[in-house]
């Protein structure tokens, strides 16, 4: 034991869940800085440098991707930017 009654799986399981909350939060962070134009390179920048820009695109560039389309379509309007079949 650890820390008075503190197990080392509890602090395991107290460190899982910061990491957790912390990821969440750097997605919420990408999501809005790409939303307000910013690279990939200054949202890297803003963290540190570490993950690098390409890091982030990687693992952050198909949720981009999506909400672009999403954006994209909801200008369009109803019905538009939909493949229909002609008949």
């Amino acid at each position: 034991m650890l820390c008075g009654m503190t197990t080392v799986e509890e602090l395991f399981e107290s460190a899982m869940d910061a990491r957790r909350a912390a990821r969440n939060t750097i997605a919420v962070a990408v999501g809005e800085a790409r939303a307000a134009g910013w690279s990939w390179d200054r949202i890297s920048a803003a963290l540190g440098g570490t993950p690098n820009g390409e890091t982030l695109r990687r693992n952050y560039g198909a949720t981009d991707w999506l909400s672009q389309v999403g954006r994209s379509r909801a200008a369009d309007g109803p019905g538009q930017g939909t493949a229909r079949a002609h008949p």
